[in-house]
């Protein structure tokens, strides 16, 4: 987007030396427009704890180059711990919003190896495609949004299109576009005549601050109005649609964003007035269903609400108290729209009903498989021949193993579980085929070799004579996170399960559902903070379920055995 007939990103690297990451200070707008250099992993997370920047997407983007930054000081022989450490002060700086997290596990199972500067090189890329990538989603936004605005402008011949926005989600949002703005700005640049109503957005006046001032900067006509005006404009007919960006989204189209949206959905449902979340794919939650029971509600500081900041007439920048001395307050950040109130997700693939079946006809690779019940891969599969593995026999022998213990094979309904996994070379790997829980014993035609994987797009490359599992991603994330595994076996135990959760064993989170990017990313994270050949991972989110890795079939085995003899047996 263009400041005073340049363009600027929210977020960049300073060339040529790329070890400064430079940010616009949006609490200096919109007074001042001023550039901030973060150098450290620490200034990274000041800046997004104290919303110099924010923002769903920007707040991604900004931590996936903080982790640029962590691996800039990061030792050769620590690499992944010190990683490690960086993605753990990230994800503590601000709980609401999908996309931190989700750049953080990106860059953390961003698959270094190689020197030092190799490793480097890789958090580089991985940081600008996330960047380039939100930039490019939020494009798509704009050009799929644009068409609602257009068939409204149909109908008002000429007169212009009131839309009424909720704090901000234009491009200082994002690392360009936005994503409730930018069908505005597509609009705007086609020619349509739009008006936006802009909502002060209390107590931080997100609206007055950013919203306006950007709109101002791209000559969109605006009115900033108070944050419980929308009702009366709505009452009214002063309204066409309403437009809100969001920070999280659940697969069921609940959506959380800055605390008011609620009331405006509700406004505009008692209107008839069409209610719609632009978002990039990002900022899903596809492991949450129920936004109220799920979605974590940041709570800040509660000088936010008794204090606020504005310019004189003298021109000076002050901070002012609005309430007696003695007066406490709360300040919740967010609130919780449900999908009853909201007519339509815009994403960057298109625009879709807020419910789980219209989500997903958009987001395939998140889809549920009814037999089993977790979220499956998408897969490039070619049917070939068994695949010759010189440590197949030992591998399958260690599965018979297994099976005869009772940690795969079939439950009482019928459904699969467990399954066994040995590396091929680099990052691929001979994994048993799914739909083989019932055999007590496999032979060559039932494995397959995974080729290569893409933890984030959940996708999977693979041949043989019948396709992976659903469980092969979780494989290839331990494969990936360390270069001394050869061996994954995921089993499952609800003795050893329950037992390891109560002795604070490494765990994954509840909430990062089987089979989904989420859980792998989660996997990969954990191999590296354990940082050893051989280990076991309590898969929290994947009842009575486990993965255990060695650098030898024989002692993934033998880890198995200890565990199932202290807890299982």
């Amino acid at each position: 987007m263009n400041v005073e007939g340049r363009h600027y990103r929210t977020v960049w690297l300073q060339e040529p030396e790329r070890r400064t990451v430079q940010i616009i200070n949006q609490r200096a707008l919109p007074f001042q427009f001023e550039i901030l250099d973060l150098y450290t992993i620490e200034d990274v997370c000041r800046a997004i704890q104290d919303m110099y920047v924010r923002g769903a997407g920007l707040i991604g983007a900004t931590a996936a180059f903080g982790m640029y930054l962590a691996a800039l000081k990061a030792a050769d022989a620590s690499f992944n711990d010190d990683m490690a450490a960086a993605a753990r002060m990230l994800k503590k700086t601000r709980p609401t919003a999908s996309n931190l997290a989700w750049a953080v596990d990106r860059m953390a199972s961003a698959g270094y190896s190689g020197t030092l500067e190799q490793k480097i090189e890789t958090a580089r890329l991985e940081a600008q495609t996330i960047a380039d990538e939100d930039a490019d989603y939020c494009r798509r936004i704009g050009l799929h949004g644009v068409e609602i605005i257009q068939k409204i402008a149909q109908k008002k011949d000429g007169k212009p299109v009131h839309i009424l926005t909720h704090c901000n989600a234009g491009w200082l949002a994002f690392v360009d576009y936005g994503s409730a703005l930018s069908p505005v700005y597509a609009a705007f640049d086609q020619g349509i005549n739009v008006h936006v109503w802009v909502d002060e957005t209390r107590p931080r006046n997100q609206g007055a601050f950013l919203t306006a001032w950007e709109l101002g900067q791209h000559g969109v006509s605006h009115n900033l109005i108070p944050d419980n005006a929308g009702g009366h404009l709505m009452q009214n007919g002063l309204v066409d649609m309403v437009i809100t960006g969001a920070d999280r989204v659940t697969r069921q189209g609940d959506a959380a964003n800055k605390i008011g949206t609620y009331l405006k959905a509700l406004a505009a449902k008692e209107n008839n007035v069409p209610f719609y979340v632009a978002l990039p794919s990002s900022t899903f939650d596809f492991a949450m269903r129920d936004g109220l029971k799920e979605i974590p509600i940041e709570e800040r500081d509660t000088s936010e609400v008794r204090f606020i900041a504005g310019k004189t007439a003298e021109g000076a920048i002050e901070t002012v108290q609005i309430c007696p001395d003695t007066t406490t307050a709360r300040n919740w950040g967010f609130d919780i729209t449900p999908a009853r109130y909201i007519s339509g997700l815009i994403t960057e693939r298109g625009i879709c009903r807020p419910d789980e079946k219209d989500i997903l006809a958009l987001y395939p690779e998140y889809a549920c498989d009814h037999n089993d019940g977790y979220v499956k891969y998408t897969t490039t599969h070619t049917m070939a021949p068994a695949i010759e593995s010189p440590h197949w026999a030992e591998l399958n022998n260690a599965r018979t193993q297994l099976f005869r213990l009772g940690l795969l094979g079939v439950n009482p309904e019928g459904i699969g579980f467990g399954n066994v996994s040995i590396r091929f070379q680099g990052e691929e790997f001979l994994v048993s085929g799914t739909a083989t829980g019932a055999s007590p014993e496999l032979n060559p035609a039932e494995y397959c070799l995974v080729n290569s994987f893409d933890l984030m797009q959940n996708h999977i490359v693979s041949m043989g004579p019948v396709k992976a599992s659903s469980e092969a991603m979780t494989h290839g994330a331990v494969y990936r996170s360390c270069s001394a595994a050869n061996c994954v076996m995921h089993i499952h135990s609800g003795a050893i399960f329950n037992a390891m959760i109560r002795d604070g064993c490494p765990a994954t989170a509840e909430n990062a559902a089987y089979g989904t990017p989420e859980i792998a990313c989660a996997i990969a994270q954990c191999v590296q903070e354990l940082g050893t050949d051989e280990g076991a991972v309590v898969l929290a989110g994947h009842d009575e379920g486990l993965i255990v890795w060695g650098p030898t079939v024989e002692r993934a085995l033998n880890l198995i055995v200890r565990l199932n003899k202290k807890y299982g047996g």
